[in-house]
């Protein structure tokens, strides 16, 4: 028996209604896999595979690709559907499930009916967010709504990645890869959840919405590799050679064109290390010790992306993550649990 509990942060849900009403605008997979196989999923599968790799809580949420059907009503129906049938999970299952609400964007205004009526009614432990919707990235002013009803409720995030199809519904094989032989699962997925994260930093919309809390899926994608790409040192450029032709200042020196980059990424890396970032697909050396540079431990929490690995995908992870060697037990016990329970207190009830 283990002797620190775990709670799984990225854990998805699907229903036999949602992979029919995609295939009948023609998605029928996502991320570059086949969704047919994910119809077979139940919260009663969940929980015995929850059981047998000692997972005492999960928090389900809705994957990629959302509810992207291409018609404003269709998506509010499917998600006030998934959302209700995520609840029943949690109704029939209180101490083993919670659940990030799927909003029906770019939708805003049915979006914030949905945060209204998912927090408040349904008591969904957050919302889930994906990386772009119809070609919007998260950070785009007309999300600002969002963000701000978000940020006066402190709600917490689960951002997601997508593939990016602009407004076109992702039917065609392999969407949104440039590459058409590569699953957009692959590399997609982790470059659209760092253009998400870049575009809320850029826009500062972090900044500006500061009670939002944000958990970001499979370890920030790219993000742990190309943070300190997260400068706009060509704004900083531009502004001082305005000033300079306006004769408002002087000729910049490299000294202090230096300075000013430097704090610019000293404060991109402080929003960043105000992130939180699950372990889905990323219990790999090379990934956790990039992960471990830019935040610390209480930073990071247990995800499996369970079921589209299946059960031998979390069975993999779990087990490498439980030989990772860089974490001391006060680590690894906040990382399985410890880190969740301060962002989901009620499942300190959880068995």
């Amino acid at each position: 028996m283990r002797n620190t509990r775990r709670i799984d942060v990225h854990h998805h849900i699907v229903t036999p209604q949602y992979i029919e009403e995609l295939a009948k605008v023609g998605v029928v997979e996502a991320g570059g896999l086949p969704l047919t196989p994910l119809a077979q999923w139940t919260p009663e599968g969940s929980l015995a595979v929850m059981d047998r790799y000692e997972i005492d809580a999960a928090l389900l949420s809705v994957s990629s690709p959302g509810v992207c059907f291409g018609h404003a009503t269709k998506n509010r129906d499917m998600a006030r559907s998934l959302n209700e049938f995520a609840a029943q999970c949690v109704a029939r299952w209180p101490r083993r499930f919670g659940f990030f609400a799927v909003l029906p964007l770019p939708d805003v205004e049915a979006a914030l009916s949905e945060i209204g009526y998912a927090l408040d009614q349904l008591s969904a432990d957050g919302i889930g967010l994906l990386s772009n919707y119809a070609g919007i990235y998260l950070g785009d002013p007309r999300f600002d709504a969002v963000f701000a009803e978000l940020d006066r409720r402190e709600a917490v995030i689960h951002l997601h990645p997508t593939v990016f199809t602009d407004s076109e519904i992702p039917s065609a094989k392999n969407a949104g890869s440039p590459i058409p032989t590569l699953p957009g699962s692959m590399l997609e997925f982790i470059f659209d959840t760092t253009r998400a994260v870049a575009n809320l930093i850029f826009t500062a919309t972090l900044t500006r919405y500061p009670h939002v809390r944000i958990i970001l899926s499979h370890a920030g994608g790219t993000i742990p590799f190309v943070a300190n790409r997260m400068v706009a040192n060509s704004d900083i450029v531009t502004a001082f050679f305005k000033q300079v032709q306006a004769g408002q200042v002087a000729p910049p020196s490299p000294e202090m064109i230096e300075q000013l980059t430097r704090e610019n990424r000293e404060e991109a890396f402080r929003q960043l290390r105000g992130l939180y970032y699950d372990t889905a697909l990323s219990a790999n050396a090379h990934v956790l010790r990039a992960l471990q540079f830019l935040v610390p431990p209480s930073q990071i929490l247990l995800g499996t992306d369970y079921p589209p690995v299946q059960e031998v995908g979390t069975r993999s992870y779990l087990n490498k993550l439980a030989t990772y060697p860089d974490w001391s037990p006060q680590d690894r016990s906040a990382i399985e649990s410890g880190n969740a329970l301060g962002l989901f207190p009620r499942l300190h009830a959880s068995a």
